[in-house]
């Protein structure tokens, strides 16, 4: 059903089924590599930005995902997420900026503290991580640049021989993959997309909907759901 749904993506160079996530968790674990592990297990089922994950640079700054921002008894995880300097056209004093300057300073991301819930298994895992790696509360859990993230994913997808024509698979793939799966697993729930808005901390519902897309197949199944038991 997920290598469909994958097919009749319009990036068909971008997603990732839950057997191919689970081939990488394998080889990782495997081959003891529990820090890519970890991270790849973040990445998918967290659904947030490297950039959340790792931090951004100077990464003494904005330290990324740390264990004092998990409240392991609530299931939630505090995260920095990057949101884009709303800055406007005309300044205070009423003058219009320099469009360099506005280009700028628009570019520049501002982090903003959120609350995001995760699943138990996960929540359950990364506890066990911080435990056995001993990382102290003031440590980043991935003390990882952004460069060495993407290092780290092409080399396990190349070790498991997972590819896309023309393009290699990096790590905002596992972003759009936990979005996929969401939806997937909660196709019943009409408030699906709702959820998934905030998980994915979107601005606009109509970002969210990208990844409302399904085959054929997938909506023959939701009209026999509704009509299938009706006489002529």
């Amino acid at each position: 059903m997920a290598g469909n749904f994958i097919d009749s993506m319009k990036n068909k160079t971008d997603y990732l089924t839950e057997q191919e996530i689970d081939r990488m968790l394998t080889y990782c674990y495997d081959n003891g590599r529990m820090r890519d592990f970890m991270l790849i297990l973040t990445l998918f089922r967290t659904g947030r930005r490297i950039s959340e994950i790792v931090g951004e640079k100077p990464y003494t700054r904005n330290v990324g995902l740390r264990p004092i921002d998990i409240r392991f008894d609530e299931g939630l995880i505090e995260f920095d997420i990057l949101k884009k300097n709303p800055v406007k056209i005309i300044a205070k004093s009423g003058r219009r900026r320099n469009p360099l300057i506005l280009k700028e300073m628009r570019i520049k991301k501002l982090p903003k503290r959120k609350l995001i819930p995760v699943d138990e298994g996960y929540l359950d895992s990364i506890k066990k991580y911080v435990d056995i790696e001993n990382i102290g509360l003031r440590k980043r859990i991935f003390p990882l640049h952004r460069t060495r993230v993407n290092q780290i994913i092409w080399d396990v997808t190349s070790a498991c021989r997972i590819a896309r024509p023309n393009q290699k698979i990096h790590p905002h793939s596992m972003r759009h993959s936990f979005a996929i799966n969401f939806l997937k697993k909660n196709e019943d729930n009409p408030a699906a997309l709702i959820h998934l808005q905030y998980l994915l901390d979107h601005g606009d519902l109509r970002t969210t909907a990208i990844y409302a897309q399904f085959t054929p197949s997938d909506m023959r199944k939701s009209l026999e759901k509704a009509h299938g038991d009706m006489e002529h």
